[in-house]
């Protein structure tokens, strides 16, 4: 009885978990100042997408987003190696079919994005508010996680990394 019980339980928890997908947004490491139009990481932002690489290695990640720059397909680099994904690049100047695409997936996804459109990217995933301004430039180490259910509810959680 209690075997059978465990077994339930785990394929209930197995069908819930499958009922979500998990959104990762983060801004790009630190950058350089060269070159001047598309500057490359810096070693601090070098070491913070190891950091990123180390958070999300286990998450169940099977699509990564970045911008068509250096700084983010670098930060993104780490992880998509250690999980043999391609970074797929979007265009951070037409965000609301990316937003769509992005909310019709049902792949946990990180997206790597700049201070001035991570607020459209999570507040279009989470449906509501929850970036009321661009992240200031010396914001480098927020992460937010949105899960969104089938029915389309999103949570959100901010932290670091």
């Amino acid at each position: 009885m209690k075997k059978t019980l465990f077994v339930l339980f785990l394929a209930i928890s197995g069908f819930l978990t499958s009922c979500t997908t998990s959104y990762y947004v983060v801004r790009h490491g630190e950058k350089t100042t060269a070159p001047p139009k598309d500057p490359v990481l810096s070693e601090t932002g070098m070491a913070r997408a190891q950091k990123l690489k180390a958070q999300l290695k286990d998450k169940g990640i099977k699509k990564i987003y970045s911008s068509n720059t250096q700084r983010t397909k670098m930060t993104a680099q780490p992880l998509a190696d250690v999980l043999g994904v391609q970074i797929e690049v979007y265009n951070p100047l037409d965000q609301l079919p990316f937003i769509e695409k992005l909310k019709s997936s049902r792949d946990n996804t990180l997206v790597v994005a700049h201070s001035n459109t991570i607020k459209q990217v999570l507040n279009g995933l989470a449906g509501k508010e929850v970036l009321a301004k661009d992240l200031d430039e010396s914001e480098y180490d927020n992460i937010y996680v949105i899960k969104r259910s089938k029915s389309g509810k999103a949570t959100v959680k901010a932290g670091k990394y």
